[in-house]
């Protein structure tokens, strides 16, 4: 099944980035964007919603019977968590929202649940911290753990992290003496532990602590850890799609933490996808696809950069930096100054027999652990066995990119309505509760866990007016794609002057698509004149055809520039694009021709009605605007990407609104573009003063006058660098300011944005637990400060919605709290992608397309003669 929201109009457009902003349930932590590496980012396609944008992580597994007596992944007998798959379909409506179809014309108050649990302390609970002293003093954090464990009698329950102590029970004395003996040379060692102090409950030790130890709970109910996420799975009763070799594995995210006045338990269901084919049996596939002089540059092209799982060391994670073809599992390295193979070495200590004696190995560089915070950062390089590992991540589901019956029986299993995930999270509860050794450990620490889902006020905004230049409409949860069919653009750029290049066996469509472009633009208010036809040759590659026109065009002077491709290759996109936005600065719409089969009939004639939309944003034009309250308002964009082609460079997007004084209020709807590369180990980004100023002056040129209001939204920031930016880049904004003038001060918000989180909420209406409303405000209860808040944009009547959190670091201006909120509710409604509300504000959206288009096709900044277009739809 589907996520989509009921009577949501379908979209005839297959564009990732529309599916992008529609698919707001069950999102991942990670950035998903390699996943689309081979779309076209305008490319307009069929809109049906794609099962691995999930808040899943997935990992592959191995194949059976490749290696005699090694653990297979995901093997295992049966255990008593069983999560019920298939409970989702308990009825046509189970779960379901009701979308509301109409326009909200007043805020309201409504009570919600989220998946928080309360952990309850004794009331006379304290935590007390003890610094442990070792003489002779021993650098090993493991021999001091055992010689410490000892003492396991005399010493209360307790934390050791080899030199920090921690425990509910105080020692009878500040200052406790104790002996201990190394057993391999029979020294006798000196232990001393001294108390530190009384641990805050608010404090970075006590949670660490409370999650150190509901960590322990869930070891014990057989949840075992995996994954960067730290996510805990039950390997042993899987779900099984034995036709794509695929097992998926259910499991929990659950960290502790302070929220204003108690501790709360955060729990998520986790999935992950476990395939059955080694790395060795995909390399064999590609052996046998490709010829034999590309088929090693195919498989670099799969597995370099992809992350792989083994099966016989706890089932670790790796990151696969190269292939060495030079060696196999008979090559030998150093062990204890002896040397031995690879075969005779996973043979003595896993009792494994490999196969496969002349496999490559899979090369992968490990990071050393600092000793000190000033020391550089230091690797060491590792060898692994391909048929002993299994492919994980990203990279499990390219081969079903195409593939929607998968699609359709993955979601059925990974994407739960609100009422099963509300039914699985309480198993959790009941999982430790019900375990007795889980349930001696929290007694043993002096904690308790609430059996119910924290409840906490929420605030559902009114709707937004959409105005075009003939209407104006409320906005509902299924969005305004009716209205917009009979709506006339706010503004249009006549395009008068372009040329449509297309393959010679596309004549057909491309006389098709200039035909209808010309008719379905006219009631839009955006007038098309016929444009230059340009047929390619049919001879040579098609990214080599393709350039050659463009340049070749180009001597006409085009507003813009229109490809029929044949098909979706990547680089045939990614010359056109590269030779468009960088070279000669004109703005660029590719378009696949199986979209203008004239046999589709409507569908055609749809797609091309959105292309029309495109096209009129690429040139400058302005589709729908909403109220703006504060004038002469900047806002401001922000965006970081990886670099697909310079794993070590990070894409750093930058976008701006360049109109704000209009007196109809329908301001923040022009823009201003710029990005740069920068190093990835960065931990901030430099040069925003540059683009800064940069950004002032373009809006000085259309207001003649700067902003008194600057709202700037950072996406793309994880937790642990919240304060980091408050440190380096709000700065920069202030010299940014300085420079331009010493006596401009403009009053200033910097707003954080994380799309990716493991907050949920559940709205309980009829007896029946559903998602929120859109415009659903939450800042309280679950919230850490009083300056963030969670924000509900969209709803959807399957799956579970993924609130947006917006931290504040800075606010200098007249807007209070609640007005942010509303202001960035707003916001939500102006990505011209999407005739609806989006998961961001529309600025942050198309900084991130600004930073995919460059990371994955371009790979530099783009001619600043684009700057003022949204040349990246």
């Amino acid at each position: 099944m589907s996520d989509r929201p009921r009577g949501r109009p379908r979209s005839r457009s297959r564009s990732s980035d529309r599916y992008r902003e529609q698919n707001n349930s069950d999102r991942p932590r990670r950035d998903d964007r390699r996943n689309d590496r081979h779309r076209d980012e305008d490319r307009p396609r069929i809109d049906r919603r794609q099962s691995f944008q999930t808040s899943s992580n997935f990992n592959r597994d191995s194949a059976q019977g490749s290696n005699r007596g090694r653990t297979s992944f995901g093997s295992g007998g049966r255990s008593n968590f069983q999560p019920d798959y298939r409970s989702r379909f308990g009825g046509p409506d189970s779960g379901r929202n009701q979308i509301q179809s109409t326009e909200r014309t007043q805020t309201e108050n409504i009570e919600l649940y989220c998946n928080f649990f309360e952990l309850v302390n004794r009331s006379e609970w304290h935590l007390y911290q003890y610094h442990v002293f070792f003489e002779p003093h021993i650098e090993s954090n493991r021999i001091r753990m055992a010689l410490l464990n000892t003492h396991r009698q005399k010493l209360p329950v307790k934390t050791f992290d080899g030199a920090n102590m921690f425990t509910v029970s105080k020692l009878p004395n500040d200052v406790t003496e104790l002996e201990s003996i190394k057993t391999f040379d029979q020294q006798k060692v000196s232990i001393r532990i001294k108390l530190v102090g009384e641990v805050k409950p608010d404090s970075q030790e006590a949670f660490k602590i409370m999650n150190v130890v509901f960590k322990r709970c869930l070891n014990k109910c057989k949840l075992v850890e995996f994954g960067r996420d730290r996510a805990y799975f039950n390997f042993q009763n899987m779900e099984k799609m034995s036709q794509y070799y695929l097992n998926i594995a259910a499991g929990y995210k659950a960290t502790i933490d302070w929220y204003q006045s108690k501790y709360l338990l955060c729990a998520e269901v986790a999935h992950k996808l476990i395939n059955t084919k080694t790395v060795f049996d995909l390399m064999s596939e590609v052996f046998q696809k490709h010829p034999e002089s590309r088929w090693k540059e195919e498989c670099c092209e799969k597995l370099v950069g992809s992350t792989v799982m083994t099966s016989y060391n706890k089932n670790k994670c790796y990151r696969v930096d190269d292939i060495d073809w030079d060696k196999s599992p008979l090559s030998t390295f150093d062990k204890k100054k002896e040397s031995i193979t690879y075969m005779d070495y996973y043979h003595q200590n896993y009792n494994i027999t490999i196969r496969e004696k002349n496999q490559p190995l899979l090369l992968v560089r490990i990071k050393d652990k600092k000793q000190n915070e000033s020391d550089k950062d230091a690797y060491h390089f590792i060898y692994l066995i391909p048929s002993l590992c299994a492919l994980t991540g990203p990279a499990v589901l390219k081969d079903f990119s195409k593939d929607f019956r998968m699609k359709k029986e993955l979601d059925a299993v990974t994407k739960l309505n609100a009422d099963v995930r509300v039914n699985r999270l309480k198993s959790l509860i009941n999982l430790v509760k019900q375990n007795k050794e889980a349930k001696a450990e929290l007694d043993n620490w002096q904690m308790s866990l609430n059996q119910d889902l924290t409840k906490c006020d929420a605030l559902v905004l009114k709707s937004e007016r959409i105005f075009l230049k003939n209407q104006d409409t409320g906005s509902t949860e299924r969005g305004w794609n009716g209205q917009l069919k009979d709506g006339v653009h706010l503004e249009s750029v006549p395009l008068k002057e372009w040329v449509l290049i297309y393959h010679p066996r596309d004549q057909i469509k491309a006389e098709f698509f200039m035909r209808e472009i010309v008719d379905l633009s006219y009631p839009m208010g955006f007038r098309v004149s016929n444009g230059k036809m340009y047929q390619l040759q049919d001879r040579g590659t098609n990214a080599f055809l393709f350039v050659n026109a463009i340049k070749d065009s180009i001597r006409r002077g085009p507003q813009m520039i229109v490809c029929i491709l044949p098909n979706s290759a990547k680089d045939t996109y990614d010359a056109i694009k590269k030779v468009c936005c960088i070279e000669i600065g004109v703005p660029s719409q590719c378009i696949t021709s199986n979209i203008l089969d004239q046999s589709k009939g409507g569908k055609a004639k749809s797609a091309i009605t959105k292309i029309a939309v495109q096209m009129n944003c690429k040139l400058g034009g302005v589709i729908w605007g909403v109220h703006i309250l504060t004038k002469n308002t900047m806002v401001v964009g922000i965006d970081v990407c990886k670099d697909s082609a310079k794993r070590d460079n990070s894409v750093v997007a930058f976008v701006s609104t360049t109109n704000g004084t209009q007196e109809d209020k329908l301001n923040c709807t022009k823009y201003f573009s710029r990005c740069v590369l920068q190093p990835k180990l960065e931990q901030f980004i430099k040069n925003l003063d540059i683009f800064m100023i940069q950004a002032l002056n373009a809006y000085f040129k259309k207001n003649n006058t700067y902003p008194d209001k600057i709202f700037v939204f950072r996406d793309g920031v994880s937790d642990g660098q919240f304060w980091k930016i408050k440190d380096n880049e709000i700065p920069q904004f202030r010299k940014a300011f300085a420079d331009l003038n010493q006596n401009y001060k403009p009053n200033f918000a910097f707003v954080l944005v994380k799309k990716r989180g493991n907050a949920r909420f559940f709205y309980e209406k009829d007896n029946r637990i559903q998602n929120p409303p859109a415009g659903t405000v939450v800042d309280r209860s679950v919230t850490k400060q009083k300056d963030e808040f969670y924000l509900i944009p969209q709803s959807t009547d399957r799956g579970t919605v993924t609130p947006t959190h917006f931290h504040i670091l800075e606010n200098s201006t007249t807007l209070d709290l609640k007005k942010i909120q509303i202001f960035s509710f707003k916001l939500t409604h102006l990505y011209y992608n999407w005739p609806g509300q989006i998961r961001t504000p529309g600025i942050c959206q198309y900084a991130s397309k600004l930073a995919h288009l460059v990371g994955e096709s371009l790979h530099q900044s783009h001619s600043p003669s684009l700057d003022d277009k949204l040349f990246y739809l």
